[in-house]
């Protein structure tokens, strides 16, 4: 086990199931509602936590109900979370979930303010040896990296924008959507046929490890200079919210644990797998059994 620091983004999720996608200047009434806590980088550490890691986690917070309840979530499952910054002036994030039930796909609409802060200072004990980053909260990002240069450093590549790109050339492994990698490649659709050259291109962002996600058609990634394809579990999506962030904070417990490359994408994306049988995204994390047990069953 290894000590984990998550950086990055935190909302608070409201998600509403509807049966089908909405119509423009209509009324729905939701088959069901969650809300809880959310954000790329705040659901893995959120995992990492309820799987026994020793992690921190540093956001922006706004001091208000919302932030409050991000905070008491994390703590509850014994995440480190003195290095997070709360502000008046901070407006926490929220986002609003549509749940579609007939295809398991999710639209998210988030507010939030970019609002620089100034004079974080980071406390920590003994530096931390793996870094996930989110591509949120870029400066915060950029103090962790030279605060500890020999840290391992993993980006959770949801999409392209300035913070993924800037920090994809700065990870040991990047680790990208379909969504990111089809965007950075100038590309409408990846199909099969482009797996060789879409990550001989992200190359030219980053030379270590890339691993491109690619929903329910599994992942891929070279090593050795060969491509590596791994398959996808089948599930029945009812909610895809929260999956990517599940999938890295499992990534990242593989990495803390010294499993095989190949292991770990096979955990991650088992866990995934889980995550989107049922609606919401923080909730749905499976137990750690239920992820060896599905693994087990192929």
């Amino acid at each position: 086990m290894k000590k984990i620091l998550c950086v990055g983004h935190s909302a608070y999720d409201i998600t509403y199931l509807l049966p089908d996608f909405p119509i423009e200047n209509r009324k729905y009434r939701a088959q069901d509602r969650i809300m809880v806590s959310g954000g790329p980088a705040g659901n893995a550490s959120y995992l990492l936590g309820k799987y026994g890691e020793q992690v921190s986690y540093i956001t922006t917070l706004g001091n208000d109900v919302y932030g409050r309840e991000i905070l008491n979530d994390l703590n509850e499952v014994g995440v480190d979370t003195k290095n997070i910054v709360i502000k008046d002036e901070i407006v926490t994030p929220c986002s609003i979930i549509i749940a579609n039930g007939s295809t398991g796909s999710r639209t998210i609409i988030n507010y939030r303010e970019e609002k620089k802060v100034e004079g974080v200072e980071f406390k920590y004990e003994t530096s931390p040896e793996i870094i996930l980053f989110d591509g949120h909260e870029l400066d915060l990002a950029l103090r962790a990296i030279e605060k500890f240069p020999n840290a391992v450093k993993v980006l959770d590549a949801g999409t392209y924008k300035e913070g993924t790109r800037v920090l994809g050339t700065m990870v040991d492994y990047l680790v990208c959507s379909e969504d990111f990698a089809r965007d950075y490649c100038g590309m409408e659709k990846i199909e099969e046929k482009d797996f060789e050259y879409v990550l001989e291109k992200l190359r030219e962002l980053n030379k270590n490890t890339i691993i491109v996600t690619l929903g329910e058609r599994g992942s891929i990634m070279k090593k050795d200079g060969k491509l590596q394809k791994f398959k996808a579990f089948k599930t029945k999506a009812v909610d895809t919210t929260g999956a990517g962030d599940i999938f890295h904070g499992a990534f990242v417990y593989g990495l803390s644990n010294n499993f095989s490359i190949e292991k770990n994408i096979e955990f991650a994306s088992a866990c995934a797998s889980l995550s989107v049988e049922k609606l919401g995204g923080r909730n749905s994390i499976p137990e750690i059994k239920e992820v060896f047990e599905r693994i087990e069953r192929g």
